[in-house]
């Protein structure tokens, strides 16, 4: 791929990227978002091929990313999130920013438009690897969180399955259906999650799309895997999902992820250095 065509297809992308943010901008009008958090489904194909380890440059070009985002300007949190085992090749990446505006500004970073380009055909890696299907990613706002918020250094930051169990749920309401009632069993989960589960729970925040409002995610962290599968058989669990699945346009999608550091086993996903 010459320099020329690589500067005009980063442009093209830009623009679509832009366009979708305008288009969220005009359908939340009026809101007050505050801090934007964007959350990506990052997909690699676990695959070696021509003397190159998918995996291995694909979590590489993921991690040095991620490190460069760190100066931009309105980071607040930057998080690699490694589904558990056996699907180590799928993660969560969720990045929150102080405004939309700084989001943005990131989009257009040089490091942001040459890292999208890259994990789908860097011509230093012979252009054939490394991601099974575009980055999907969504911006959302906050619409209530429940103990320590999602960016908070308080947060543990121990890589891998001894660390914590950080989830994130994909939820999507009818359209047609009450969305506002979806919401708000969603917070009254979450808060009844929050007062039930002492320490077992650290953070649980529910967010909304903005570009589609029946869409929401919730960011949960808990102390390990064991809590949480635990929680999901009580009471209190099994009459929210009761409450809440007639109105779901779709079911639940659970990413039961650990946090990714700085390195990659292709047979163990994230783990620590």
């Amino acid at each position: 791929m010459t320099k020329r065509y690589r500067f005009i297809a980063a442009i093209a992308a830009l623009s679509a990227m832009f366009a979708s943010s305008v288009q969220a901008d005009d359908r939340d009008q009026g809101r007050n978002r505050g801090p934007i958090y964007s959350i990506a489904h990052f997909d690699v194909i676990p695959l070696t091929l021509g003397g190159v380890d998918f995996l291995q440059s694909a979590y590489s070009l993921l991690f040095k990313y991620r490190d460069q985002s760190q100066t931009d300007h309105g980071l607040q949190s930057f998080r690699v999130l490694n589904l558990v085992p056996p699907v180590i090749n799928h993660s969560e990446v969720v990045e929150v920013w102080s405004s939309y505006q700084a989001y943005k500004d990131h989009l257009a970073q040089a490091h942001t438009v040459g890292f999208r380009f890259d994990v789908q055909g860097s011509p230093a890696l012979g252009g054939i690897c490394c991601i099974g299907s575009p980055i999907d990613d969504r911006q959302y706002q906050l619409v209530r969180s429940f103990k320590a918020p999602w960016t908070s250094s308080g947060i543990p930051a121990t890589v891998g399955a001894s660390g914590a169990l950080f989830v994130v749920t994909y939820v999507e309401l009818l359209q047609e259906g009450n969305v506002q009632k979806g919401e708000d069993e969603l917070v009254a989960y979450g808060a009844a999650t929050a007062s039930q589960n002492g320490t077992r729970v650290l953070s649980y925040s529910v967010l909304q799309q903005l570009d589609r409002p029946n869409r929401y995610a919730v960011l949960e962290v808990w102390s390990n895997q064991a809590d949480y599968n635990t929680w999901q058989g009580m009471p209190t669990t099994t009459s929210f999902v009761a409450q809440i699945t007639p109105l779901l346009g779709s079911p639940f999608d659970h990413r039961l992820t650990f946090l990714c550091g700085k390195t990659f086993s292709d047979t163990d996903g994230c783990t620590p250095p």
